[in-house]
């Protein structure tokens, strides 16, 4: 009776080893499958760049595709809007969320980079004005700029100087301009940074104009001149020169 408890207890000693076994084993495979889903669900997350930033609303660009987006929206990408404030955007994909910083770019790793190129051309249309308009930043601020070839650097108004944090009066040096008012006193300026559909160029030669005009922001050749500029009639193409 003895030996045959003994044999029964060895019996399930080794019952248990072998469940034991099966269990890690078990318990492996789903710590791989894991690593491995989660490596898969990154690599086809879509390249992602927050390019402008309003109350409740941000403006994406999205696999080569510039989309507006208010908070609680899905774009036909998957891309959702969590939260939107001055200084950034959450974002969901794929149950995952992320804050972006204005200009950040997020590509398929899921890592973030502030880079000084992009990597697309930057596209902008032609208005029902015959204007061309585009969304971007000035020193991480939102700014809605006219593109202006005909301008020699960046052009803003005093008051919208204030708004985007330009000490213009103490670090700019006076001059004067010609407008369609006629001579306008200004000040010379360097914009610490300028953002367009992802693309920031740093030490840019910008104009304070004294008063409200110009009423948006002029998108001159002190940021332009970094590109190849192509206008296809309704379409403009900015295409990166290095």
């Amino acid at each position: 009776m003895t030996k045959a408890l003994l044999h029964n207890t060895l019996e399930i000693i080794r019952n248990l080893l072998n469940l034991r076994y099966i269990f890690l084993y078990y318990l492996n495979f789903v710590i791989v499958f894991a690593v491995l889903s989660s490596t898969l669900i990154q690599a086809a997350s879509p390249h992602i760049e927050v390019i402008a930033l309003f109350e409740n609303k941000a403006m994406l660009y999205v696999e080569n595709e510039q989309v507006l987006v208010s908070v609680g929206e899905v774009t036909k990408h998957g891309v959702k809007l969590v939260a939107a404030d001055a200084y950034g955007a959450i974002i969901e994909f794929n149950g995952t969320q992320r804050r972006y910083n204005l200009g950040n770019v997020v590509r398929g790793t899921g890592e973030a980079t502030n880079n000084n190129v992009a990597v697309a051309d930057i596209i902008v249309y032609q208005g029902i004005d015959t204007m061309f308009r585009t969304t971007g930043s000035i020193n991480g601020y939102p700014v809605n700029f006219l593109v202006d070839t005909g301008a020699s650097s960046i052009a803003i108004s005093s008051r919208e100087a204030k708004r985007l944090g330009i000490n213009y009066k103490l670090d700019g040096k006076p001059t004067w301009v010609s407008t369609a008012s006629g001579v306008e006193r200004a000040s010379a300026v360097t914009i610490d940074k300028v953002t367009i559909s992802g693309v920031t160029i740093r030490s840019v030669d910008g104009l304070v104009i004294e008063g409200s005009e110009p009423s948006v922001p002029l998108l001159g050749m002190s940021y332009l001149n970094r590109f190849n500029i192509v206008n296809d009639g309704n379409v403009m193409r900015l295409k990166r020169k290095y």
